[in-house]
C-alpha cells in the first residue's frame, strides 16, 4: 500500500544534505559553540549624528571536551531530529508537516519523562530546531517546484500551446497523461514529391529547407491549440483534444490546415529568393476515438495517440495526390463542422477497415464562399448523385463542364476515366449475354468473376 504524501525524488538527497547542515549549525548554536550577542546603543541626543548603533560581540564558547556528560535524553532528542532530517525530504509538504509534529511530540515526551530541570539544550530550542528545519524544507521545496514548472512549461511549449503548457504545470490533473480513450482530431501534413526534390539538394540544403517548413507548420499547429506528436521524415503529425480536452478540436484542426496552405505560399516566396525549390504539401484530417497517453517501453516513453482516427488521417492525406486537392478530411470531421462548406470527393476502402471512408474537400466557411463557387458545388453534387444512380451519361456531361469551369482537372479526369471504364464493362457484359460468339473465349473470363479496376471502383464507389 502506498504511503500518503510519499514522494521521493532525486533531489531528496540534496534536501537531506542541506537540512543536515542546518541541523549541525543549530545544534552547535544550542550547545553554545556558536554564540553571538547583539547590543543596541541608543543616542537620544544625536550629538554625533547617530541615533543608534548595533554591536556584535562573541561570548564564551562551549567546550565539548571539558563539558559534563550530555545524557541519554539529549542524544535521543538529537536522534529524533536527525531522523526527521533524513525522512522529511521523502514526503510532500503535508506529510513533512505531520512528521515534524510527530518529532516535536516525541521530543516533548522524552524531556517530560526525564524530568530534568535544566537540560543541556533547552526543550524550547529543540522545538525551534524542528520548526526551522521544516521551514527550510518548505522554502527549498517551493523553489525546486517552481524551477521544475518553468522547465516543464518551456519543454511542453515546443509541442503544445504555451497556455496549455502553463495550465498543465499549474494543475497536472487537468491534463491526463495516463492511457485513456478520447475523441480527437488528427492531422497529417506531408511534402508532395519530397524524394524527387531531395535528390537535387545537398544534405545541408535539405536540412535548412525542411527546418523552415517544420517551423512554419509547427508554429501554426501550436497557435491553433494543437499538440505536435512527431515528425516522420518529411511529415508532421499533430492532434487536438488531448492532453487538454477540447470541444472544438475538429474546427481547430481544420483552421490550422487552411492556414498552413496559406503559409506555404509565403514560404515558397522565401525559398525562391534563396534559390531553393518550392514546396507543396498535402493535408489529411480525421476525427474519432483514439487511445491517448504515454506509450513505449522501459527505454523510452512518448505521449502519443493510437487508433482508427490516426490510420484514417494518414490514408486520406495520401489521397490529396490522386485528386489534386490540398486538403482532404474524413466524413466524421465534416459532419461535426456544419458551418463549413465541403465538396464530396469519393469513398475509399482502407485495408483492414470494414467501413469505407467518405472523403471531402473543405471549400471554406459558409459566409466566405461566393455565389459562383456555390453554383459549381451544386453542379458537382448533381453529378455525384447521377453517378451513384447509374446515370453515367448525365454524370459525364456535368463532370466535363466542371473540369473546364472549376477543377481541379486531375480530379475530374479521374471521374471521367472511371465512367469510361464502366461503360466499356457494360458493353462487354451486353455482348457476352446477347448470344454472339466470336470464336475466341478466354478461360479466365469464363470462369473468374468480374474484377473492376481501382478507377472503376472509384467512379462507382457510392453505389453501395
Amino acid at each position: 500500500m502506498a504511503l500518503p504524501f510519499f514522494n521521493p525524488s532525486r533531489r531528496s538527497v540534496t534536501h537531506s544534505l542541506l537540512l543536515l547542515l542546518a541541523f549541525v549549525v543549530l545544534l552547535l548554536t544550542g550547545l553554545g559553540v556558536f554564540r553571538l550577542y547583539f547590543d543596541f546603543d541608543w543616542n537620544a541626543s544625536g550629538v554625533e549624528g547617530q541615533l543608534f548603533s548595533l554591536k556584535i560581540r562573541g561570548g564564551n564558547s562551549y567546550n565539548l571536551f571539558m563539558s559534563e556528560r550530555l545524557g541519554a535524553t539529549f542524544w535521543f532528542t538529537q536522534m529524533i531530529i536527525l531522523a526527521l532530517v533524513c525522512v522529511m525530504p521523502l514526503f510532500r509538504p503535508a506529510g513533512a508537516a505531520l512528521i515534524s509534529l510527530a518529532a516535536a511530540a516525541g521530543i516533548f515526551f522524552l524531556n517530560y519523562e526525564s524530568g530534568l530541570a535544566a537540560p543541556v539544550v533547552p526543550v524550547e530550542f529543540s522545538f525551534m530546531t524542528v520548526l526551522v528545519l521544516f521551514l527550510i524544507y518548505l522554502v527549498t521545496s517551493y523553489h525546486a517546484e517552481m524551477r521544475d514548472r518553468r522547465r516543464l512549461t518551456s519543454l511542453m511549449s515546443q509541442y503544445v500551446p504555451p497556455e496549455l503548457a502553463a495550465q498543465y504545470s499549474r494543475n497536472p490533473d487537468s491534463m491526463g497523461l495516463q492511457g485513456e480513450q478520447r475523441e480527437i482530431s488528427v492531422l497529417f501534413c506531408d511534402v508532395i514529391g519530397f524524394s524527387a526534390l531531395s535528390e537535387n539538394m545537398a544534405p545541408p540544403e535539405i536540412a535548412r529547407w525542411l527546418n523552415r517548413y517544420f517551423s512554419a507548420v509547427s508554429k501554426i499547429i501550436v497557435r491553433h491549440s494543437g499538440t505536435i506528436d512527431k515528425y516522420i521524415g518529411d511529415s508532421v503529425m499533430a492532434f487536438w483534444g488531448a492532453p487538454a480536452t477540447s470541444s472544438t478540436h475538429a474546427h481547430d484542426a481544420l483552421s490550422a490546415a487552411l492556414e498552413i496552405q496559406q503559409e506555404i505560399f509565403a514560404l515558397n516566396a522565401q525559398y525562391e529568393d534563396d534559390g531553393l525549390p518550392s514546396i507543396e504539401v498535402g493535408i489529411g484530417i480525421s476525427t474519432g476515438p483514439a487511445n491517448v497517453g504515454n506509450l513505449g517501453s522501459s527505454f523510452r516513453m512518448t505521449y502519443t495517440v493510437v487508433g482508427d482516427a490516426v490510420n484514417v488521417a494518414q490514408h486520406v492525406e495520401e489521397q490529396t495526390r490522386l485528386y489534386g486537392v490540398p486538403i482532404v478530411v474524413a466524413e466524421e470531421t465534416a459532419e461535426i463542422l456544419p458551418d463549413v462548406l465541403f465538396r464530396e470527393l469519393d469513398t475509399v476502402q482502407i485495408k483492414g477497415r470494414s467501413k469505407p471512408v467518405k472523403m471531402f474537400e473543405p471549400l471554406g466557411h459558409l459566409s466566405d464562399v461566393d455565389d459562383e463557387t456555390r453554383q459549381y458545388l451544386r453542379d458537382h453534387r448533381k453529378a455525384m448523385r447521377a453517378s451513384k444512380a447509374g446515370n453515367l451519361s448525365e454524370a459525364k456531361t456535368l463532370f466535363m463542364q466542371l473540369k473546364e469551369q472549376w477543377g481541379p482537372a486531375k480530379m475530374y479526369d479521374r471521374y471521367l476515366r472511371g465512367i469510361e471504364l464502366l461503360n466499356t464493362k457494360d458493353k462487354e457484359k451486353s455482348v457476352s449475354t446477347s448470344g454472339v460468339r466470336t470464336g475466341r473465349t478466354s478461360a479466365s473470363s469464363a470462369s473468374a468473376p468480374d474484377r473492376p479496376s481501382a478507377e472503376q471502383r472509384i467512379a462507382a464507389s457510392s453505389k453501395d
